[in-house]
């Protein structure tokens, strides 16, 4: 049986987020975190799940067509240029938010 983990492309600094989110998340729910209190390291995870899920949407492929040349022999140029859309900064509103929560409440 192939590990699931094994096809996982982190190739951009929101998707590695979002995994870091949530395993710290799990971690600290689970109890493997004990030098960090629960309800503020999961808070803060959650939020960082969140912010990369925005950055994901704020960051869809975009494909452009140019001129055939031969270091494109295809004709296209793609990427993931920042494209803000409402869902997506409504994601990186409320990760923020919650980051900002819990860091008030490790520190309070």
């Amino acid at each position: 049986m192939d590990n699931p983990l094994s096809k996982l492309a982190l190739d951009y600094w929101y998707q590695v987020l979002m995994v870091v989110g949530v395993v710290v998340f799990l971690a600290s729910g689970a109890g493997l975190l004990k030098e960090f209190p629960v309800l503020p390291t999961a808070t803060i995870s959650l939020g960082s799940f969140f912010i990369g899920l925005g950055e994901w949407i704020n960051h869809p492929l975009q494909t452009v067509l140019v001129g055939v040349n031969p270091e494109r022999p295809s004709g296209m140029l793609t990427g993931h240029p920042r494209s803000p859309r409402p869902i997506g900064m409504v994601f990186d509103i409320f990760g923020f938010a919650l980051i900002v929560f819990g860091g008030y409440k490790l520190f309070a």
